[in-house]
């Protein structure tokens, strides 16, 4: 392997030729958006461009192509099969499922919103067609990129976020082909910078170990934690450390003043399901059923986050099983849920291990999958691949062609559809897919996520093997970060792989959405507690229930 390429995006054709004359950078990207609203003829600008600095050019297809956007999406697609491009950069399952019947003349590189972490994720991926390249995601695990390119033999590449502090390492290891520039920049002198600067660092990475970048990758995920250096990278803010900003923190449970007139007949029409993350909700809610005395809940999705409460004391096994037996004794279905993130590390054993769950009685009704690389593998395992998938919100779906991309390799049960980016393109896609998918969700009460990755902050320890070794007292109490920048309080849990989610500070209650997202198709109301104290159940569930 030669020295590792670098990849910039460029704003103008012109960049091209400055760019290839005062740098070693040869390969170039831009995206899409640029030549929508019928402007495909711009493309040749960019290629004439690559061609004259014998560069080569890309396409780069983000992950937030929506149902407005697919008619012409395609058509640029077609369009760019004789444009001359050299390859395209691939987000969404929306271009997965375009591209499958095409003979492409160009390379396909899998990008980093793709969330590949695992081997599963790239057959997934090569099912659909051949790959060029992939840009891997959660780059600071050296050991996992080295045995996906072990097992692959293609060639790798990482965003440019976390360069500095693992240069030095990628180097050594030898498996990176590719580091590629992302970042928000105001002006093609400001990339013109940032090329240098990273030949610098891949130069003589000892010099930059400890150098932050000065631009930033605006990733879906809002914040993202940096255990190299201590601090939580903001999309939105400026970044900030961890000490001083972690901040106590407690729900505050505003009870109803006046008396409620409560009609529970709702539960027939409207299936309610309750997202879950402690024993206590479950105690909470087995009070709340006995004294109205039936049962209002469909059912309850259990398992991506387990409460940390409840890990001290008790293994993941036994706490589902306690939550299948409460499920079953008041006869509510019990939905699986999984990892968003599962690195290749830690694959096989927890594929295995909820594998076992799935097939110990009493069963869950269905299993919920939020990584690309584990749904690959459910569906192609027979002893498992009868049980009901539902597509939850770590899988990127914002329009009905990725949807559709799912569902033609296996029938899907339920689509989360929480994760669009309101309940107007959510209506719109469900009109596409109605009669394909059984089951639509969508969350109108409870917790309101925040886009996040990394790991939980109370532990700045980067090298954090397991949560058996980490000494974070996350346990015992309520936490939030404060971004000092923005003023904004977010309250934080984290799973039993010591990774982060952030919460809205705020309580969602979008009740008077119920009737309208009804007669769109949505048939699964969800209340998402995941972060909230037990006591906010009867609270959220009464106010539903409430006749106004």
């Amino acid at each position: 392997m030669g020295s590792i390429k670098i990849v910039s995006p460029v704003k103008k054709p012109d960049d091209i030729d400055v760019f290839a004359k005062e740098t070693s950078c040869r390969d170039y990207y831009v995206y899409y958006k640029k030549f929508l609203n019928n402007n495909f003829e711009y493309v040749n600008e960019f290629v004439e461009a690559a061609k004259r600095n014998d560069c080569a050019i890309y396409i780069n297809f983000k992950h937030d192509i929506t149902e407005e956007n697919l008619p012409e999406i395609k058509k640029m697609l077609r369009f760019l099969k004789t444009a001359g491009i050299d390859g395209i950069f691939i987000n969404s399952f929306a271009i997965l499922e375009a591209i499958k019947v095409f003979n492409l003349p160009f390379k396909v590189i899998v990008d980093s919103y793709f969330d590949i972490h695992n081997l599963a994720g790239i057959d997934f991926i090569n099912n659909f067609h051949k790959v060029d390249e992939i840009i891997i995601t959660e780059e600071i695990y050296m050991k996992n990129i080295a045995k996906i390119k072990q097992y692959t033999k293609l060639p790798l590449a990482i965003d440019s976020d976390n360069l500095p502090y693992c240069a030095e390492d990628i180097k050594k290891l030898k498996a990176i082909d590719s580091v590629v520039i992302k970042g928000k920049f105001n002006s093609s002198e400001e990339i013109l910078e940032a090329i240098e600067l990273i030949q610098k660092i891949l130069d003589k990475p000892k010099l930059f170990k400890h150098q932050k970048l000065p631009f930033k990758h605006v990733r879906k995920s809002i914040y993202s934690t940096n255990h190299f250096l201590g601090v939580v990278v903001s999309a939105e803010g400026q970044d900030f450390k961890f000490s001083k900003n972690i901040r106590n923190f407690e729900w505050k449970v505003v009870k109803p003043k006046l008396r409620q007139v409560l009609d529970y007949s709702k539960k027939d029409i409207y299936k309610i399901n309750l997202r879950l993350s402690e024993l206590a909700h479950l105690k909470e809610l087995e009070k709340y059923i006995k004294k109205i005395g039936t049962n209002p809940i469909y059912s309850i999705e259990y398992g991506e986050i387990l409460a940390t409460c409840d890990l001290a004391t008790s293994s993941f096994s036994d706490i589902i099983m306690k939550v299948k037996k409460f499920c079953t004794k008041y006869g509510i279905k019990f939905q699986l849920s999984t990892p968003r993130i599962l690195i290749e590390r830690d694959f096989d054993r927890v594929y295995e291990y909820v594998k076992q769950i799935l097939l110990t009685n009493p069963a869950p009704d269905s299993l919920i999958i939020n990584n690309i690389g584990y749904f690959w593998t459910a569906i192609n395992d027979p002893e498992i691949n009868h049980i009901p998938i539902e597509i939850g919100q770590g899988i990127n779906l914002l329009n009905s062609l990725s949807i559709k991309c799912l569902n033609n390799l296996s029938p899907i049960d339920t689509v989360d559809f929480t994760s669009f980016s309101d309940i107007e393109s959510t209506i719109k896609t469900i009109k596409k897919i109605k009669n394909d998918i059984p089951n639509k969700k969508y969350t109108i009460a409870g917790n309101i996520r925040v886009p996040s990755l990394g790991l939980c902050p109370l532990n700045n320890d980067s090298a954090i093997i397991s949560r058996l070794s980490c000494k974070a007292p996350c346990h015992r109490g309520g936490y939030a970060l404060h971004d000092p920048s923005l003023d904004k309080i977010y309250p934080f849990t984290c799973d039993g792989f010591c990774r982060m989610h952030m919460f809205e500070d705020k309580i969602l209650e979008q009740f008077d959405k119920v009737e309208e997202l009804y007669r769109s198709g949505v048939n699964e109301f969800v209340f998402d507690f995941s972060a909230l104290n037990a006591k906010f159940i009867p609270l959220l569930l009464n106010k539903f229930f409430e006749v106004n």
